[in-house]
């Protein structure tokens, strides 16, 4: 009966062991931006143009269902602004400078790097944009 248990526990180890493995590389995917046209804060803040900072996580699902709207905004109004996306998982510092309690959580910057608003959770296109227009950055 002892060897039967001594069995069972190596299974139950290496299965554990398994799951462990299977974890970390899920967790370590994808470690480039979460869109295109993403520009890093730091720097999209210091090239003079106004700056939209959408502060979430690749896991988090109201920010997955933000990046179509922010990727669309990118390609349509790139010219004239930043975008840039932080994901607050892998850049903890970024979320505690700037205050980040919930995500998503979006901050619009001036062309001087100044905070002008923020809104926090999902905001569909179209009121997104109209916030865009009544701040005078598009």
């Amino acid at each position: 009966m002892s060897r039967m248990k001594t069995d069972i526990c190596r299974v139950a180890v290496v299965l554990i062991l398994a799951a462990l493995l299977l974890l970390t590389a899920a967790c370590s995917m994808g470690g480039g931006s979460a869109w295109e046209g993403s520009t890093p804060l730091d720097e999209a803040l210091t090239n003079g143009k106004p700056t939209v900072g959408e502060f979430g996580a690749e896991t988090c699902i109201p920010c997955k269902r933000m990046k179509p709207i922010m990727e669309e905004i990118a390609a349509e109004y790139g010219d004239v602004l930043n975008m840039s996306f932080v994901d607050v998982s892998k850049t903890s510092g970024m979320a505690t400078r700037y205050a980040i309690s919930l995500i998503p959580t979006q901050i619009f910057f001036d062309s001087s790097g100044q905070e002008i608003t923020r809104h926090i959770g999902f905001w569909p296109k179209d009121e997104l944009v109209a916030k865009l227009q009544e701040t005078g950055i598009i």
